[in-house]
């Protein structure tokens, strides 16, 4: 075999490889629902109004979290194992994400937004579920030293969930302005916390 024939073989096998650890997904407890799931489930209590519904759901959850970024990787687009904008994928996949779409209102809001009003009114309730995970699951926060405190990790989990609850009224209302203006102080959440606990 040619040193070229063997390079393509093993790149095809590392791709294979690579492909399997993606579609297993984050780990989230031994016959535990997936953390997406459980998510979904939070939100919908949000939506609902029964907070008391949702923390209880994300106290359960969080004794299953193995890690915190089995949590933060559904801000990533739906391709690649996040949540996406909403129950339905969107046309544009690369799009199709939290974290994008909340950086991209942040800047500037379209127009036609209010054709994904309801996509984005869920997805502000997911952001305001992944916040009360975040909180209920503050013992397993990569805590310990310098501005890495609980009390940090504790505020911006609460505001997380305050300012998702914010976004999805906002995106329900409808009002470009509006939107841009809470994905502004999401965005500005996300950022301050990624600042101090992002390894």
């Amino acid at each position: 075999m040619t040193t070229k024939v063997r390079m393509c073989v093993a790149g095809v096998m590392l791709a294979a490889v690579l492909g399997l650890i993606s579609m297993s997904g984050p780990s989230f407890g031994q016959g535990k629902k997936d953390v997406d799931v459980v998510v979904k489930e939070m939100a919908d209590e949000l939506k609902k109004g029964d907070k008391a519904k949702a923390k209880k759901l994300a106290d359960d959850a969080a004794k299953n979290l193995d890690e915190i970024s089995d949590m933060m990787h559904l801000f990533r687009p739906r391709n690649k194992g996040g949540l996406g904008v909403g129950r339905n994928p969107l046309a544009n996949p690369a799009k199709d994400g939290i974290e994008v779409m909340i950086r991209d209102l942040a800047r500037d809001v379209p127009g036609g937004i209010a054709k994904q009003a309801a996509a984005l009114e869920e997805m502000g309730y997911y952001i305001a579920a992944m916040g009360e995970l975040a909180n209920a699951a503050v013992g397993k926060a990569p805590t310990g030293g310098g501005k890495k405190t609980k009390k940090a990790w504790t505020e911006m989990s609460e505001d997380m969930r305050v300012l998702g609850l914010a976004f999805a009224k906002a995106s329900a209302a409808k009002g470009a302005q509006e939107i841009k203006t809470a994905a502004g102080k999401v965005n500005a959440n996300c950022n301050k916390c990624h600042s101090i606990f992002k390894e």
